[in-house]
């Protein structure tokens, strides 16, 4: 008489062959791609918080204001408080971080570019343009080259010395040219004030 299997299922028939356990796993690590989907629809939720709260802001002042007109609320004590809460909210607000994405187009189909010879100004312009802050499109975050600001989602990510975390210290070249974001691509320094006092006499600004 043969022993009786401990691994066999009490209701399976006898003599039928029984499939064996599947070895346990290991728990494996997160594609990189489901952790960057999984914060941006975080910060897309967030963002559709933000909104909601601005509509219920507008049908707040629209109450507010339907009573000051008729006198129901003394506007002079109301403005007094107004002033004084904004204060402080934007004080609050400073502190918070913003999430947006640009809605540029495809970065690879734009035409019409700005001719400048940015390799000869370099010298003296110190790439100025590299310091500027913007959003990075869903096409940037998607490549996962361009690298952008985990406390400031989806800005570009700078250095400690406020350049783009791209811009080559020294030479001031940019290691990502080829993926370079579409406002890096449309950008024209040309009579921006904050790089140039006269671009065509190559003076940039103090």
């Amino acid at each position: 008489m043969s022993s009786a299997d401990p691994d066999r299922p009490k209701d399976a028939p006898h003599g039928e062959a029984v499939p064996a356990a599947a070895p346990l796993r290991e728990p494996g690590l997160i594609p990189p791609e489901d952790l960057v989907n999984g914060l941006r629809f975080n910060h897309i939720l967030e963002m559709q918080t933000k909104q909601h709260v601005a509509e219920l802001s507008a049908s707040f002042y629209a109450l507010l204001e339907t009573l000051i007109a008729r006198g129901q609320v003394p506007l002079d004590d109301y403005e007094r408080r107004r002033q004084a809460t904004l204060g402080r909210e934007i004080e609050r607000a400073r502190g918070e971080a913003l999430v947006a994405i640009s809605e540029e187009p495809d970065k690879y189909a734009l035409g019409d570019l700005p001719q400048i010879d940015c390799e000869a100004r370099l010298p003296l312009c110190k790439a100025r343009c590299c310091t500027f802050v913007f959003p990075l499109s869903a096409q940037d975050l998607d490549e996962r080259v361009v690298r952008w600001d985990y406390g400031r989602p989806y800005q570009i990510g700078r250095r400690q010395d406020g350049y783009c975390v791209h811009n080559q210290p020294g030479s001031c070249g940019c290691t990502v040219y080829a993926q370079r974001p579409a406002v890096c691509r449309t950008y024209d320094c040309r009579r921006d004030p904050r790089v140039w006092v006269d671009f065509d006499g190559r003076v940039p600004a103090p």
